[in-house]
């Protein structure tokens, strides 16, 4: 009874639509500091520190649809803003000078694919139920 109860349960839980907030990365060429977020309930934003500590690449990562805006420090004296607009699909972000927005979880725009025909089908034999 509780495997049942445990079965249903998964497959409801299974075909319940999923949201597909996209992640967004930003590069630029100076040293990013002083991250400040409008509405942090809507977005974070995550630092990425690499081994030869640059300091020069932010990960945007949406948690519900909104709009907010991000105000970063550039090379310790330029302040620049970041206009966010998070939709269930989509992350849009106003393009900055000098700032490249690079969309983590953008898939490819074409699926187009022809598969072989499996081996013993092409002689025109047809399957026996």
């Amino acid at each position: 009874m509780i495997k049942k109860i445990v079965l249903i349960s998964f497959l409801i839980l299974s075909i319940i639509p999923a949201q597909a907030f996209e992640d967004c990365v930003i590069t630029t060429n100076g040293k990013l500091s002083d991250i400040s977020i409008e509405h942090n309930d809507i977005l974070d934003v995550y630092p990425l520190i690499t081994i030869m500590n640059e300091k020069n690449t932010l990960i945007f990562h949406p948690l519900k649809a909104g709009k907010t805006r991000v105000c970063v420090l550039k090379n310790n004296k330029e302040k620049v803003m970041f206009n966010v607009n998070i939709t269930e699909e989509k992350t849009i972000i106003d393009e900055v000078e000098g700032f490249d927005i690079l969309q983590i979880d953008t898939p490819p725009d074409i699926y187009e694919y022809e598969l072989d025909i499996p081996p013993g089908l092409s002689g025109g034999k047809k399957w026996n139920n």
